[in-house]
């Protein structure tokens, strides 16, 4: 059996993307990829399970559906993503703006989640989420220096914002700054001490900074450092880290600290795969604001599995114990809506029946309250 594939453009918003989706069999995989003007923007996998083929049709069958499936929601996902643009560009509300340009980092369009940013900056001079944002953009397209001005006008705003202080830092790493990269890390750590990213990025710049200069007058000795960076990983509680301890002391112990450093880098994605559930949330906003009938009781359905599976890995994000009880209220919600269309199916039967005609009265001024609910929850 060879692997299926599928090949299509999408135009929205006067641009236009190319979506290509195949099955890997022998790994048991499906690569969906996003391009645009030829450059890959965006590449995703599912896996599926890999049975028996004593059944070849049907086994065929099976992966076809699990590609198609995969390939049809992408296209859908990047018409909705610009259609959504669209309806918050009209808007003057920062947090929607800041939102959008999230959903459009996470999709690898930079620019346009740039454009959010400063729209949401324009709305709103002292949006800090906007900024900090912005500084995380400014870092991927490696304008290091634009990106410390951005964090520094962010703590001008609110000095007391720990992620804005470890961002400032690690902009201060990427521009080989280690002093003051470490003092912004230990800001954030001191404000948040349960700060596990910080903690681990603080491991990593000490090391770092030994191989930028060994005897820096404004850092202790080199040794210190390294044992500050073993301190700080030690006091992590996190999977994989013990993996990764093992591997930064035995490099130290080999006296290549060069290795220990790539390690860190090399493992950070694997320790803190914290974008993908962070997003979960903000793509739910987004779509249940703004993306009308997107929001089916299938992926209702689909926005609670993913939440809960992140709840099992992060169960320590309150965003997304958040976002979890905003689905289960659209799901009571849903199920108000439900029951109407019963009780004017049972009016239908029998338009004197008293007791059908008072209830959907009823579900019909909740269903009204609950949707007035659930809006100045998300606002």
């Amino acid at each position: 059996m060879s692997d299926i594939g599928f090949n299509d453009d999408v135009n929205v918003g006067g641009r236009k993307f190319h979506v290509q989706t195949a099955s890997h069999l022998a790994q048991g995989t499906a690569s969906c990829e996003v391009f645009e003007q030829g450059r890959l923007i965006n590449k995703h996998y599912v896996t599926f399970e890999r049975r028996s083929r004593a059944d070849v049709e049907k086994f065929e069958n099976r992966i076809r559906n699990v590609v198609e499936s995969v390939h049809d929601e992408t296209l859908q996902e990047i018409e909705l993503m610009f259609s959504i643009a669209e309806k918050i560009n009209g808007l003057k509300h920062a947090p929607s703006h800041v939102k959008m340009g999230l959903l459009f980092m996470k999709n690898n369009l930079i620019n346009d989640g740039i454009r959010h940013f400063e729209k949401a900056i324009e709305l709103n001079k002292n949006e800090v989420d906007a900024y900090n944002n912005l500084g995380l953009a400014q870092i991927q397209l490696k304008n290091y220096d634009n990106a410390i001005r951005t964090f520094e006008t962010a703590l001008r705003i609110n000095k007391d914002y720990p992620d804005v202080h470890h961002n400032l830092g690690m902009a201060y790493y990427l521009e080989r700054q280690h002093f003051k990269a470490i003092d912004h890390i230990q800001t954030a750590l001191r404000m948040n001490p349960d700060y596990k990213l910080a903690r681990y990025n603080l491991a990593l710049v000490y090391l770092d900074s030994i191989l930028s200069d060994k005897k820096d007058t404004k850092l202790p000795p080199a040794s210190i450092r390294a044992e500050r960076s073993l301190q700080q990983l030690k006091e992590l509680k996190l999977k994989n880290i013990a993996s990764v301890m093992s591997k930064v002391q035995k490099a130290l112990k080999q006296k290549d600290v060069k290795a220990a450093v790539k390690v860190l880098e090399s493992m950070r994605e694997k320790v803190f795969p914290e974008d993908l559930y962070n997003l979960i949330g903000i793509d739910f906003y987004l779509r249940f604001m703004f993306g009308g009938k997107s929001l089916t009781n299938r992926s209702l359905v689909k926005f609670e599995r993913d939440l809960a599976k992140a709840i099992e890995i992060r169960g320590e994000y309150a965003d997304l114990w958040n976002s979890l009880g905003i689905v289960h209220l659209i799901q009571c919600r849903n199920l108000f809506l439900q029951a109407l269309g019963e009780f004017n199916r049972a009016l239908e039967i029998n338009p004197n029946f008293e007791k059908a005609l008072k209830n959907k009265k009823l579900v019909e001024n909740d269903g009204k309250e609950f949707l007035i609910l659930l809006r100045a929850i998300l606002k």
